[in-house]
């Protein structure tokens, strides 16, 4: 029989076994080249390592060629029905080349890149306690990890097939079982319970001394909102969102504001229902004549646009959609309506709060977030301050912390001039998800505190706010000149 006339098979499970080895070494090879990774570069074929491909093409050359000679050996045996290699020993081997290479590939990594986990360098008062609890969880893992992992493949070189050796059948071990049960149990037990007192103690009552700041999520940004003079946030609903007032605050001005354009809007949609008929016979004589004419070839765009209307026209739709939009509107203005009659809800807190597009805290002072969300989930996430919490429409929801290291102290213990605190949005959010974070500034004390939350506009300005305590003082002048010509007038008044 000539070797040449057969077809040689691919003995699958070498090709599987060298696969699977040069994809595990890649990475760890590549890694090793360079203690730093460097960012990713402009794609240009300059840029490539031309050396470095080369390398690898060779090395997959080389794999393909010893996996061929693999197959040419599986073939011999078969042919000649002797044994050219021992693929149990092999087999064996390979699980023990890879444990070591696996685990000094894991071992390299946590010394390597173990410092970008933001561990160790919590910048607020909890954040200690919560990495305490991540080091503790992540030991005992890794080193049950470790543990199974070596056992494993030790296992596969250990009690590889042997034909002078009979494998004994080992049905049950009580003390084993008893063993892998409690301690597990005890260890879960002790994760568990910390875990659980930490964020009781995290998420508990809030002392007296803590300042409320409210941060409001919508897609796609942050605002915050702090207290004015009188150090209480005002009341707040969604029903009052409108464009100069976006978080919805209870202050007179901007709710009246609101009512008057709602009303006009309100008229304006009436006036349209009411003409619903003539626009219908316009836009079905517009559209007639672009049939007759030829337009819609010349602008099928604009035709298309016409064509829409015209059909929602016929159908009634068009005056369902307006019947709806102000029903919708009304029912707003209903809603508004009853919350002025609560004077307590109105009661003037809020007209000195001041929105901010960034967030200013002093070191060593409690703070309680209060977050609220306009449109989708959001997640509000500082990660060096150990603070993630949802924030979910119609759901308010709260975090308190405590900083403890300043904007400029952080950027000289990481050696980044440039370093800044940022909220970030932890919640896939929509399309510019990406980009959406508000700016935190840690600050040394009250003074610099105050100087900044001075230059920031309050909710009401001065001159509005001027301007009432103008005519007020005005309408008591005119009540005191009135009051003294009675009794100018009426001498028996006296």
């Amino acid at each position: 029989m000539r070797f040449d006339t057969l077809r040689i098979r691919p003995n699958s499970f070498i090709k599987k076994a060298l696969l699977m080895l040069t994809t595990v070494l890649t990475p760890w090879i590549l890694m090793a080249a360079a203690d730093v990774v460097e960012p990713p570069k402009e794609f240009s074929l300059a840029n490539w390592d031309w050396v470095s491909i080369l390398t690898w093409v060779l090395a997959l050359l080389v794999i393909l060629v010893i996996a061929r000679a693999f197959d040419i050996g599986a073939l011999t045996e078969k042919i000649t029905g002797k044994s050219v290699m021992s693929w149990n020993n092999i087999n064996a081997w390979i699980a023990i080349i890879f444990i070591v290479l696996s685990l000094a590939g894991v071992f390299w990594e946590l010394k390597y890149h173990g410092q970008y986990v933001l561990l160790g360098d919590s910048s607020s008062l909890h954040g200690e306690t919560y990495d305490s609890m991540f080091y503790w969880t992540f030991g005992f893992t890794f080193f049950v990890f470790v543990v199974t992992e070596f056992l494993l493949f030790y296992f596969m070189f250990r009690y590889r097939y042997n034909e002078n050796r009979k494998a004994l059948y080992y049905f049950h071990n009580n003390k084993l079982e008893v063993i892998w049960t409690i301690v597990p149990t005890i260890v879960l037990t002790f994760l568990v319970l910390r875990g659980f007192t930490t964020w009781s103690k995290i998420t508990g009552e809030v002392s007296k001394d803590t300042q409320d700041i409210e941060v409001f999520a919508y897609q796609f940004g942050w605002k915050a909102r702090y207290a004015g003079d009188d150090q209480q946030l005002g009341n707040q609903n969604f029903n009052f969102i409108s464009g100069t007032n976006p978080l919805g605050v209870a202050e007179d001005s901007k709710v009246e504001e609101l009512i008057g354009d709602l009303k006009k809007e309100v008229a304006q949609l009436e006036a349209l229902q009411a003409s619903a008929e003539d626009s219908t016979k316009a836009w079905k004589a517009r559209h007639d004549r672009f049939v007759s004419t030829g337009l819609h070839i010349t602008y099928p765009e604009d035709y298309k646009s016409l064509k829409a209307k015209y059909t929602d026209a016929v159908s009634g739709a068009y005056e369902r959609t307006l019947e709806k939009d102000i029903k919708r509107k009304k029912t707003a203005l209903n809603r508004i309506s009853e919350y002025r009659k609560d004077k307590d809800f109105f009661n003037g807190a809020g007209d000195d709060d001041k929105v901010t597009t960034e967030i200013v805290l002093v070191k060593n002072k409690p703070y309680n977030f209060k977050f609220r969300a306009r449109d989708v989930i959001h997640s509000a996430y500082m990660p060096h301050f150990r603070v993630q919490m949802n924030c979910v429409p119609g759901m308010p929801t709260s975090f308190a912390f405590t900083p403890t290291m300043t904007t400029a102290e952080a950027r000289q213990t990481k050696g980044n001039k440039e370093f800044d605190y940022y909220l970030y949005c932890n919640k896939i959010c929509g399309a510019a998800h990406y980009n959406m974070k508000i700016k935190v500034t840690v600050v040394d004390s009250e003074a610099e505190y105050n100087t900044w939350l001075a230059s920031q506009a309050p909710l009401v300005t001065p001159a509005i706010a001027e301007e009432s305590q103008k005519e007020e003082k005005d309408s008591k002048t005119e009540m005191g000149e009135m009051e003294t010509a009675m009794l100018t007038n009426n001498p028996t008044l006296n």
